[in-house]
Protein backbone atom coordinates (compact mmCIF):
# COMPACT_ATOMS: atom_id res chain seq x y z
CA UNK A 1 0.00 0.00 0.00
CA UNK A 2 0.89 3.64 -0.14
CA UNK A 3 1.65 5.27 2.82
CA UNK A 4 -1.27 6.86 3.95
CA UNK A 5 -3.44 7.87 7.10
CA UNK A 6 -5.64 4.73 7.91
CA UNK A 7 -8.58 6.39 9.39
CA UNK A 8 -11.65 3.65 7.99
CA UNK A 9 -11.71 -0.17 7.80
CA UNK A 10 -14.20 -1.60 6.03
CA UNK A 11 -14.90 -5.90 6.39
CA UNK A 12 -16.26 -7.66 3.40
CA UNK A 13 -16.90 -11.69 4.42
CA UNK A 14 -18.42 -15.02 3.41
CA UNK A 15 -20.89 -16.17 6.05
CA UNK A 16 -18.97 -17.29 8.38
CA UNK A 17 -15.93 -16.30 7.92
CA UNK A 18 -16.22 -13.91 11.12
CA UNK A 19 -16.21 -10.53 9.64
CA UNK A 20 -18.61 -9.57 12.55
CA UNK A 21 -15.89 -10.56 15.04
CA UNK A 22 -13.04 -9.32 13.76
CA UNK A 23 -14.56 -6.09 13.05
CA UNK A 24 -15.18 -6.18 17.49
CA UNK A 25 -11.80 -7.33 18.02
CA UNK A 26 -10.41 -4.75 15.45
CA UNK A 27 -12.28 -2.10 17.74
CA UNK A 28 -11.33 -3.42 20.84
CA UNK A 29 -7.22 -3.48 19.62
CA UNK A 30 -7.71 0.39 18.30
CA UNK A 31 -9.51 1.39 20.04
CA UNK A 32 -12.05 2.83 17.30
CA UNK A 33 -15.90 2.67 16.65
CA UNK A 34 -17.42 -0.43 14.71
CA UNK A 35 -20.55 -0.05 13.08
CA UNK A 36 -21.87 -3.03 11.94
CA UNK A 37 -25.55 -3.95 13.39
CA UNK A 38 -26.26 -0.54 14.40
CA UNK A 39 -26.52 0.29 10.18
CA UNK A 40 -29.76 -1.30 10.91
CA UNK A 41 -30.27 0.95 14.17
CA UNK A 42 -29.94 3.75 11.94
CA UNK A 43 -31.66 2.47 9.11
CA UNK A 44 -34.92 1.55 10.92
CA UNK A 45 -34.98 5.04 12.48
CA UNK A 46 -34.82 7.02 9.03
CA UNK A 47 -37.49 4.75 7.19
CA UNK A 48 -39.61 4.25 10.70
CA UNK A 49 -39.45 0.70 11.01
CA UNK A 50 -38.83 -1.85 13.51
CA UNK A 51 -35.19 -3.08 13.82
CA UNK A 52 -35.81 -6.73 13.16
CA UNK A 53 -37.62 -6.17 10.15
CA UNK A 54 -34.63 -4.17 8.82
CA UNK A 55 -31.96 -6.59 10.12
CA UNK A 56 -33.95 -9.37 8.39
CA UNK A 57 -33.36 -7.38 4.97
CA UNK A 58 -29.85 -6.77 5.35
CA UNK A 59 -27.63 -6.75 2.77
CA UNK A 60 -30.48 -8.59 0.45
CA UNK A 61 -31.20 -7.58 -3.14
CA UNK A 62 -34.40 -7.68 -4.06
CA UNK A 63 -35.33 -10.77 -6.06
CA UNK A 64 -36.87 -11.13 -9.36
CA UNK A 65 -40.11 -12.02 -7.58
CA UNK A 66 -40.01 -8.95 -5.36
CA UNK A 67 -39.24 -6.61 -8.46
CA UNK A 68 -42.28 -8.01 -10.40
CA UNK A 69 -44.93 -7.07 -7.33
CA UNK A 70 -43.43 -3.94 -7.10
CA UNK A 71 -43.88 -3.08 -10.73
CA UNK A 72 -47.51 -4.33 -10.25
CA UNK A 73 -48.15 -2.50 -7.09
CA UNK A 74 -47.34 0.81 -8.76
CA UNK A 75 -50.74 1.39 -9.67
CA UNK A 76 -52.77 4.65 -10.69
CA UNK A 77 -54.44 6.71 -7.89
CA UNK A 78 -57.87 5.33 -9.65
CA UNK A 79 -57.25 2.01 -9.30
CA UNK A 80 -60.02 0.31 -7.01
CA UNK A 81 -58.83 -2.11 -4.23
CA UNK A 82 -55.37 -1.29 -3.70
CA UNK A 83 -53.55 1.03 -1.45
CA UNK A 84 -49.92 1.53 -2.07
CA UNK A 85 -49.38 4.37 0.45
CA UNK A 86 -47.54 2.90 3.20
CA UNK A 87 -45.37 0.65 0.94
CA UNK A 88 -42.25 0.18 0.76
CA UNK A 89 -39.49 1.39 -1.82
CA UNK A 90 -38.18 -2.18 -2.87
CA UNK A 91 -34.19 0.07 -2.58
CA UNK A 92 -35.36 2.27 0.77
CA UNK A 93 -33.09 0.07 2.72
CA UNK A 94 -30.24 -0.22 1.00
CA UNK A 95 -30.38 3.54 0.15
CA UNK A 96 -30.90 3.93 3.84
CA UNK A 97 -27.96 2.32 4.28
CA UNK A 98 -25.63 4.11 2.26
CA UNK A 99 -26.49 7.43 3.95
CA UNK A 100 -26.24 6.24 7.51
CA UNK A 101 -22.80 4.94 7.39
CA UNK A 102 -21.71 7.92 4.83
CA UNK A 103 -22.87 10.04 7.57
CA UNK A 104 -21.06 7.82 9.94
CA UNK A 105 -18.01 8.04 8.29
CA UNK A 106 -17.84 11.85 8.83
CA UNK A 107 -16.52 10.88 12.13
CA UNK A 108 -13.84 8.81 12.11
CA UNK A 109 -11.77 6.78 12.76
CA UNK A 110 -14.21 3.93 11.94
CA UNK A 111 -14.58 0.28 11.50
CA UNK A 112 -18.15 -0.85 9.59
CA UNK A 113 -18.87 -4.34 8.25
CA UNK A 114 -20.58 -5.24 4.73
CA UNK A 115 -23.32 -3.52 2.90
CA UNK A 116 -21.00 -2.64 0.05
CA UNK A 117 -18.49 -0.41 2.06
CA UNK A 118 -15.84 -1.83 0.25
CA UNK A 119 -17.00 0.14 -3.19
CA UNK A 120 -18.66 3.20 -1.12
CA UNK A 121 -15.31 4.20 0.08
CA UNK A 122 -13.27 2.60 -2.69
CA UNK A 123 -11.34 6.25 -4.06
CA UNK A 124 -11.15 7.24 -0.17
CA UNK A 125 -6.95 6.80 0.76
CA UNK A 126 -7.75 6.79 4.35
CA UNK A 127 -9.88 3.61 3.75
CA UNK A 128 -8.23 -0.49 4.13
CA UNK A 129 -10.36 -2.77 2.58
CA UNK A 130 -10.53 -6.00 3.90
CA UNK A 131 -12.09 -9.34 2.84
CA UNK A 132 -12.52 -12.56 4.83
CA UNK A 133 -12.83 -15.86 3.18
CA UNK A 134 -13.23 -19.47 4.69
CA UNK A 135 -13.16 -23.00 3.19
CA UNK A 136 -16.95 -24.19 3.26
CA UNK A 137 -16.84 -26.70 5.78
CA UNK A 138 -15.02 -24.36 8.28
CA UNK A 139 -17.58 -21.87 7.98
CA UNK A 140 -20.33 -24.63 8.26
CA UNK A 141 -18.60 -26.04 11.64
CA UNK A 142 -18.81 -22.35 12.97
CA UNK A 143 -22.21 -21.85 11.99
CA UNK A 144 -23.12 -24.85 13.52
CA UNK A 145 -21.98 -23.79 16.81
CA UNK A 146 -22.95 -20.35 16.91
CA UNK A 147 -26.72 -21.36 15.48
CA UNK A 148 -27.42 -25.04 16.50
CA UNK A 149 -28.02 -25.63 12.96
CA UNK A 150 -27.23 -28.81 11.28
CA UNK A 151 -24.39 -29.82 8.46
CA UNK A 152 -26.93 -29.37 5.31
CA UNK A 153 -28.82 -26.32 6.64
CA UNK A 154 -26.02 -24.25 7.48
CA UNK A 155 -24.16 -24.90 3.89
CA UNK A 156 -27.50 -23.76 2.64
CA UNK A 157 -27.51 -20.48 4.32
CA UNK A 158 -24.09 -19.82 3.52
CA UNK A 159 -24.29 -20.73 0.05
CA UNK A 160 -27.64 -18.44 0.32
CA UNK A 161 -26.24 -15.50 2.33
CA UNK A 162 -23.05 -15.21 0.06
CA UNK A 163 -25.47 -15.42 -2.69
CA UNK A 164 -27.71 -12.32 -1.13
CA UNK A 165 -24.57 -10.48 -0.40
CA UNK A 166 -22.88 -10.87 -4.09
CA UNK A 167 -26.56 -9.80 -5.79
CA UNK A 168 -26.66 -6.89 -3.54
CA UNK A 169 -22.66 -5.26 -4.36
CA UNK A 170 -23.60 -6.11 -7.93
CA UNK A 171 -27.44 -4.41 -7.74
CA UNK A 172 -26.06 -0.94 -6.18
CA UNK A 173 -22.49 -0.85 -6.99
CA UNK A 174 -21.98 -2.91 -10.26
CA UNK A 175 -19.26 -4.60 -9.24
CA UNK A 176 -18.05 -8.90 -8.23
CA UNK A 177 -17.64 -8.94 -4.77
CA UNK A 178 -15.03 -11.52 -5.17
CA UNK A 179 -13.12 -9.42 -7.56
CA UNK A 180 -9.56 -8.98 -5.59
CA UNK A 181 -8.50 -5.59 -6.72
CA UNK A 182 -11.78 -4.00 -4.46
CA UNK A 183 -9.46 -5.13 -1.38
CA UNK A 184 -6.02 -4.62 0.01
CA UNK A 185 -6.07 -7.59 2.41
CA UNK A 186 -7.36 -10.43 2.29
CA UNK A 187 -7.66 -13.03 4.76
CA UNK A 188 -8.30 -16.83 5.09
CA UNK A 189 -9.65 -17.36 8.31
CA UNK A 190 -9.52 -21.20 8.10
CA UNK A 191 -6.01 -20.71 8.12
CA UNK A 192 -5.44 -17.97 10.19
CA UNK A 193 -7.18 -17.27 13.22
CA UNK A 194 -9.51 -14.09 14.14
CA UNK A 195 -6.94 -12.93 16.51
CA UNK A 196 -4.02 -13.55 14.55
CA UNK A 197 -6.32 -11.87 11.43
CA UNK A 198 -6.75 -9.01 13.91
CA UNK A 199 -3.21 -8.68 14.57
CA UNK A 200 -2.05 -8.40 10.68
CA UNK A 201 -4.56 -5.58 9.99
CA UNK A 202 -3.97 -3.61 13.20
CA UNK A 203 -0.13 -3.79 12.48
CA UNK A 204 -0.59 -2.75 9.20
CA UNK A 205 -2.76 -0.08 10.24
CA UNK A 206 -0.32 1.10 12.76
CA UNK A 207 2.41 0.71 10.28
CA UNK A 208 1.11 3.03 7.87
CA UNK A 209 0.34 5.82 10.67
CA UNK A 210 3.58 5.71 11.86
CA UNK A 211 4.64 6.36 7.96
CA UNK A 212 2.46 8.88 7.24
CA UNK A 213 2.94 10.35 10.96
CA UNK A 214 6.98 10.29 9.92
Amino acid sequence: MQSVHIELITVSRQFGAGGSELARKLGERLNWHVLDDEVACRCAKRLHLETATVERLREHSPTLLARLSSALLVAPPEAPGIDTTHLLRIDAIAEAAFESITEAAKSLPLVVVGFGTQCIFADRPDALHVRLVAPMPVRVERLRERFGWDAANAAARAHRMDEDRRRYVQRYFHRDVNDPLLYDVQINTGRTTLDEATSIIAQLVRVEQGVAAG
